[in-house]
Formats: structure tokens, C-alpha cells, sequence
């Protein structure tokens, strides 16, 4: 991979990964050649093909040849890593100065990224986010999305509010998730671990004028409780304190049962040691549950050595 250069080549490099673009692809680098032109800027096209659809492939070997390798740099992965690794992939090919993403289904406008580059400009920000007024995505997507994300606020609190999959970053930030490994990426949770200096902007949300969104209701799901696993300590923490709360609870009852089989003794015989036996040894249980719970916390964070991507092959020369 290409390391930080001293002097970056172009302003703008441009990361798509891409899954099932074959019919969107040529519109959306049309209108990204349009709006470079109208702010002379100098830009590259990065498409990561992450194992989809075979069609995306050569469409994307088309643009490079249609437009030539100075703009365009086709990587294929080796098979379907999800899109937050193919963005990691993309990320150490990049020559600009800035990365931008953007989907392959043109619902982000290639037009807006200017509002992206204002927003950056006005606080020299690590990086600015593209936000939704209104999302459109199919009804039962927004509800699922609005969910994740108040989860997400309570789960993973320095995680930007607006945090979304069109995003302007310093490329010298987004390098440092390249060092990252872990047991699921994550690319904005990576990023809260890198920078807060962090921004948006309202941007328009194009409705999906080809096919649908590959991402089902059980895929959302699941993406939702990777990232709760391996970026928020909220599970392990209520695992913690509830097992903190009921070990005092049984240990205090069965102290309780104790006292009262000392002093009064109006207990049935063989009672009061059993109560203290389940209470006291439930209790104990559950402690060493939460106990246990902590340290595959912190095992999860570090020892994980699982590749983010693996490359099949290139075109970036």
C-alpha cells in the first residue's frame, strides 16, 4: 500500500466501495467529474469492489479505462468484507489530501461534498459529516436507523450525533484506522478513538432511483450488536453493576437470615443455612460473572488479529 506521501498528489480522493453499482456507476463519476470541474480541484476515484455483484467489476475496469489510471484506482477484494473494511482498503491507496466517501447508489449527491469542504474549512476539521434532514430509505430502514442511533448515544457517547456513510476526512486521520484491528470495524467508531475535532452539515438524500438496499433487517441487526460488543462498554457494565447489586442483595439477606437464626431462632431447622447457601452462593456467582465479563472485555480489545481485508487484486498505477 502507498504510505503518507510528503507532498500530496491530488486535493481530493474520492472512496466507493462498491457492491452492486453496476447500473448507478457511470452517472455517479459523471456527476463527480462535473462538480470537480466547476471547483478546479484536483481529484481520484478510488472503487473497492467488495466482492459483489461481477457486472460492478468490470464496470468499474471500464471507467478506468475510459478515464485513465491517473483518476481511477480499481481495487477487488477477495470476497464480501462489508463496507466500513473496504473504505479501511481504500483509505491506504489514497493520494489526496482529503478522502471523501460516498455511496455507490447515488443518495448522496456528488454536488454537496462542497458543503462538506466549507464545513471543514470554516473550523480546519478532522472531519465533517454529511447529515439527513430527511432520510429516504423505506420506512421500516428509518425506524431501524433511528433506534441504532439513540442506542448508539447512549452506548457510545463521544460517537458524533450525525455520524453517516458521506464523510470529508484529513487523510492523515483516516490512515491512523489503518492500524486498528479488530474484532469488528467500525469506521466511526474508529474515528471517535482518533479525533473529536469532528463537524457536519446538512446535505439532501436522494431517493434509490436503481435496485435496493442490500442491507436487510437481520444485517442491521447484527451491525447494531457488533458495534455494541466491541465499541461499547455499556453490556459488560450492566452485566457488572447487576451482578454487584445482587450479590449485596443475597449477601445482605442471607446476613439478615443469619442474625435472626442467632437471635431469635423461631427458624425451621436446615432453613437458615440453606437460604445463606443459594443466597450467598448465587450472589458469588453472579460477581464472578461480571468479574469474568470485564477482563473478555479488555481480551476482545487487544488480541484480536482477524485481516480487515484481503486484496485480490489491483489496478493503481
Amino acid at each position: 500500500m502507498i504510505s503518507a506521501p510528503e507532498t500530496w498528489l491530488v486535493n481530493y480522493s474520492v472512496v466507493v466501495p462498491v457492491f452492486q453499482g453496476q447500473d448507478t456507476l457511470p452517472s455517479l463519476v459523471e456527476q463527480l467529474q462535473t462538480f470537480f470541474a466547476e471547483i478546479n480541484c484536483s481529484y481520484e476515484l478510488i472503487f473497492v469492489h467488495d466482492g459483489g455483484h461481477a457486472r460492478a467489476w468490470d464496470v468499474v475496469i471500464q471507467l478506468r479505462q475510459k478515464l485513465g489510471p491517473a483518476f481511477v484506482q480499481a481495487i477487488r477484494l477477495s470476497r464480501n468484507f462489508g463496507q466500513h473494511n473496504a473504505l479501511l482498503c481504500g483509505f491506504g491507496y489514497a493520494k489526496g489530501q482529503f478522502i471523501v466517501t460516498l455511496d455507490e447508489d447515488l443518495q448522496h449527491s456528488p454536488a454537496d461534498i462542497k458543503l462538506l469542504i466549507q464545513r471543514q474549512a470554516q473550523g480546519n476539521f478532522d472531519v465533517v459529516y454529511g447529515c439527513y434532514s430527511a432520510r429516504q430509505h423505506a420506512g421500516w430502514r428509518n425506524l431501524t436507523s433511528i433506534l441504532l442511533r439513540q442506542m448508539l448515544r447512549l452506548g457510545i457517547p463521544e460517537l458524533h450525533a450525525d455520524y453517516s456513510a458521506f464523510r470529508l476526512l484529513k487523510t492523515e486521520i483516516a490512515r491512523h484506522c489503518l492500524t486498528m484491528h479488530n474484532s469488528y470495524t467500525f469506521l466511526d467508531g474508529y474515528l471517535t478513538w482518533v479525533t473529536n475535532s469532528v463537524a457536519s452539515v446538512a446535505v439532501t438524500h436522494q431517493p434509490r432511483s436503481v435496485g435496493r438496499s442490500s442491507y436487510t433487517v437481520g444485517r442491521l441487526v447484527r451491525h447494531s450488536v457488533n458495534i455494541f460488543i466491541t465499541f461499547s462498554d455499556v453490556p459488560v457494565r450492566l452485566l457488572t453493576y447487576t451482578s454487584l447489586l445482587l450479590f449485596s442483595c443475597t449477601s445482605g439477606y442471607s446476613f439478615y437470615i443469619l442474625l435472626r437464626k442467632l437471635i431469635y431462632k423461631d427458624l425451621l431447622p436446615g432453613f437458615a443455612s440453606l437460604i445463606i447457601a443459594i443466597g450467598f452462593g448465587t450472589g458469588l456467582l453472579f460477581l464472578g460473572m461480571g468479574i469474568l465479563g470485564e477482563y473478555i472485555h479488555r481480551i476482545n480489545q487487544k488480541i484480536t488479529k482477524r485481516p480487515d481485508f484481503v486484496v485480490r487484486e489491483t489496478y493503481t498505477e
